[in-house]
């Protein structure tokens, strides 16, 4: 199949062969899509790297969400390489493995702005970066879960969610005025990394 064929984009949050965002960039590969990859240090390069090049890609760049700077530049990287993107996968989130468990009432103050941060507002960031380089009809996808009930174990998430799908709403508000889709895909139950944690 070649869907998008001629297509590239941006995949970020592949952390390994489980995680979500490795199997949309699998379909993508499958039907013609030039991808790249971010990741987030030594660690996770390691990781991201192989299956990168296992599915034809050489563009994989370190990106520190937590740093405006650092979109700014991932941004700036991927325009001087192929000019412009047509989509975009966010599939990154974060929160201290130990405040997931008990009441969401012990959340700390730390973990809650670097878990919004992380798990929220990074998308906003990165579509207000990508729409630089997007062509007209792009899209922007992040991935979601479960926002609207009480999850246990899931706290502090629960709630970055919900504000990323009020994001989402917002932005797809915003950029659908520019011939760019926004959307959040909510995914059943995966044994991914962070399911493990």
């Amino acid at each position: 199949m070649s869907l998008m064929k001629g297509k590239k984009g941006l995949i970020m949050g592949v952390a390994n062969e489980r995680s979500i965002a490795w199997g949309i960039s699998k379909k993508l590969a499958e039907n013609g899509a030039e991808l790249a990859f971010t990741y987030l240090g030594d660690a996770l390069k390691k990781r991201v790297v192989p299956l990168a090049e296992s599915l034809n890609s050489n563009i994989t760049l370190n990106c520190d969400v937590e740093d405006k700077n650092e979109i700014v530049k991932l941004f700036e990287d991927i325009k001087s390489k192929w000019g412009q993107i047509d989509f975009v996968v966010h599939a990154i989130a974060f929160s201290d493995r130990s405040e997931l468990s008990g009441e969401y009432l012990n959340t700390t103050r730390e973990n809650f702005l670097k878990s919004m941060l992380i798990s929220c507002f990074s998308f906003t960031e990165i579509a207000k970066e990508a729409l630089k380089i997007m062509k007209e009809g792009g899209s922007m996808l992040t991935l979601t879960y479960e926002s609207t009930k009480v999850i246990p174990n899931y706290n502090v998430m629960g709630v970055c969610k919900s504000a990323l799908e009020a994001s989402v709403k917002y932005l797809a508000r915003d950029l659908g005025e520019k011939k760019i889709r926004v959307n959040a895909i909510s995914a059943g139950p995966i044994k991914t990394l962070a399911a493990s944690a």
